[in-house]
């Protein structure tokens, strides 16, 4: 029997812990993005301004919301710059800002001091422990660099390809340095260089022990907030792990199609599911957060500084 997950709008955790909260961490792709990685799409793929409006309806009424993605810091860090968002989290919760005008902070996970040599990069060392060569040397022809996606990164690097996870996290193994794997999904990249591969996936290297969750834990603390006061919204098992974070976990609609999603909200009862897909369900949470806070609350808040 496959996973029901509730619907946001008919959740009574949902609208407790929406009339409170005061923070959301959000995935991009699929996510707050439309198809193409646009914000002025609706989730059919037409123009539309359903997304944007609604983040300045979050912006407006002083509401925090935190990108936690993928992407590099340099990426990252310009998406909440042109949304109007100062804090962010990137390269899968290995870094963390504060403010995106200040340094950043590595989450190295289980890394022992020591580890990188003077002015080297976390990325740079995973090159230099043999990351890269391992896996390359393990499946020839199967797995390559994610272009243009892998450049400028501080801490992970990300791969695309068809490969056994279980025996790539194996030769990561022999390694000095506790590297991890992750699958993040089934892509469609325009051209590669893989030899007799049907379906490809991306991939991220990361320091073991790091995550979106841990890292999602680390600036509310930072911030001084309570996980009761926070909500994650995402589209991939990845999100449903940095979910574990926060009081309440949504998921965009197009989420429910995944397997993998749905095997990861197993025995998770503070997780919902909005009924638009993509940034059309973003949207529909977004009404839903200030829809709550107004009727906890109806004198405006301020934004924060």
């Amino acid at each position: 029997m496959s996973r029901v997950v509730p619907y946001l709008d008919e959740s009574p955790l949902a609208a407790d812990v929406l009339s409170h909260a005061r923070i959301t961490f959000t995935d991009l792709d699929g996510t707050l993005l439309g198809l193409g990685g646009s914000v002025l799409i609706d989730a059919t793929g037409a123009p539309a301004l359903t997304t944007v409006n609604a983040i300045v309806d979050v912006n407006r009424a002083g509401l925090d919301v935190v990108v936690c993605t993928g992407r590099n810091r340099i990426q990252t860090g310009e998406v909440s710059r042109i949304l109007g968002w100062d804090s962010f989290i990137a390269e899968l919760g290995c870094i963390v800002m504060y403010d995106r005008r200040k340094p950043a902070q590595y989450l190295l996970g289980e890394w022992p001091a020591g580890v990188l040599l003077a002015d080297e990069t976390p990325h740079q060392a995973m090159t230099r422990y043999g990351a890269l060569r391992v896996l390359t040397e393990t499946f020839p022809g199967k797995i390559e660099e994610h272009e243009p996606w892998h450049t400028d990164r501080e801490v992970t690097h990300v791969l695309r390809g068809s490969i056994d996870r279980t025996i790539a996290q194996e030769a990561l193994d022999t390694l000095e340095v506790p590297i991890a794997i992750i699958d993040n999904g089934i892509i469609h990249p325009p051209r590669h260089t893989l030899v007799d591969v049907d379906e490809i996936h991306v991939y991220h290297l990361v320091p073991r022990g790091t995550s979106k969750e841990r890292a999602i834990r680390v600036l509310l603390e930072r911030r001084g907030i309570t996980p009761a006061d926070a909500v994650a919204i995402g589209d991939s098992a990845t999100d449903v792990e940095m979910m574990g974070a926060t009081a309440l976990g949504v998921l965009v609609c197009n989420a429910l199609r995944d397997p993998k999603v749905l095997a990861a909200t197993e025995g998770l009862d503070t997780i919902v599911a909005t009924r638009g897909e993509r940034g059309d369900g973003w949207a529909e949470f977004a009404h839903a957060w200030l829809a709550a806070m107004r009727l906890s609350s109806p004198t405006p808040r301020a934004r924060r500084a």
